[in-house]
């Protein structure tokens, strides 16, 4: 009888066991790859999603006050200007219609001319508030870098949302046209420079704003740096304050050019004498857009 360790007594196996060995190795290679491309499909859908994350603007809340105090004005006290503070706004013996013109008019213009409030009760210009707004401690950063670049986008978003809660405000905007002035190109060409950005520092107490650029003011001259157009034609309403200026030049860039300062000169009275011929520009009666702010809803606000 054979022994245990006798080769005839070894098992054989038959051709499927033999092909099942064989495929075995086979197989689990395979797996394994499939398990390596899924991985890495998975690993580039991620980067992918983390791209598309990143390209994608993020929905951001309108900027607010975190705190808005409105008293009623006392009469014969002090009416002071507006203050802006690194933690918020002041304004003292103020109407809602001038809050509101501020709220919704661009920037750097003259409000009163620029802009006019439909189907508003009296009380909306007669009634003087004192108004103190603070900005949340997370958002002050953000508040004074737009400050620093005379920027009003905050405050005006701030103010719609004061409005809209504490007076309950409802409005709308349409645009209508009234005589002013449109700033061209002179006969002869603009003679300003492009704007180098940082060549010209602000100076301290002589400095003012112009849009998101600056004028400095001295000796005598308007020193413009980094304005636009749009900006020196708002400037020039503001400084003249008799009618609209808009702008009209088709020029598109910042620039720098410096213009007399004629308030030391009698000769120049009106938006119409401004002394534009310095830097290429002129001034031409015409039609100019006003905004329109029509009241939908208002009430009172509540002393708090």
């Amino acid at each position: 009888m054979p022994s245990n360790n006798d080769p005839r007594n070894a098992v054989i196996p038959s051709g499927a066991a033999k092909r099942r060995s064989r495929g075995t190795p086979a197989l689990a290679s395979a797996l394994v790859c499939i398990l390596i491309a899924l991985s890495a499909q998975s690993v580039a859908a991620q980067s992918n999603a983390l791209k598309s994350s990143a390209n994608t603007p993020q929905a951001t809340r309108p900027f607010t006050f975190e705190v808005v105090s409105i008293h009623p004005h006392k009469p014969g006290a002090e009416r002071m200007g507006t203050q802006y503070l690194p933690n918020g706004y002041n304004v003292n013996g103020v109407s809602i219609a001038y809050l509101i013109q501020l709220a919704y008019v661009p920037e750097g213009g003259n409000w009163s001319l620029s802009s006019r409030i439909e189907n508003a009760p009296l009380w909306l210009n007669s009634d003087l508030y004192d108004v103190e707004a603070r900005v949340a401690l997370e958002d002050q950063p953000a508040w004074q870098k737009a400050q620093a670049g005379i920027s009003s986008d905050l405050l005006q978003s701030s103010l719609r949302a004061a409005l809209k809660d504490r007076c309950k405000l409802a409005a709308h905007i349409t645009y209508d046209q009234a005589p002013g002035f449109n700033l061209v190109v002179a006969k002869h060409g603009a003679r300003l420079k492009p704007t180098v950005p940082g060549a010209v520092k602000p100076v301290p107490r002589k400095t003012y704003t112009a849009g998101d650029g600056f004028f400095i003011q001295d000796n005598g001259t308007r020193q413009f740096v980094g304005v636009s157009m749009a900006d020196f034609a708002r400037v020039v309403t503001r400084l003249t304050g008799d009618q609209i200026v808009s702008d009209k030049t088709g020029l598109a860039g910042r620039y720098d050019f410096t213009l007399p300062w004629y308030q030391e000169s009698p000769q120049f009275r009106g938006v119409d004498q401004m002394p534009l011929s310095s830097a290429g520009l002129a001034l031409k009666p015409g039609k100019v857009a006003i905004t329109v702010i029509n009241i939908d809803h208002i009430e009172k606000p509540d002393a708090n």
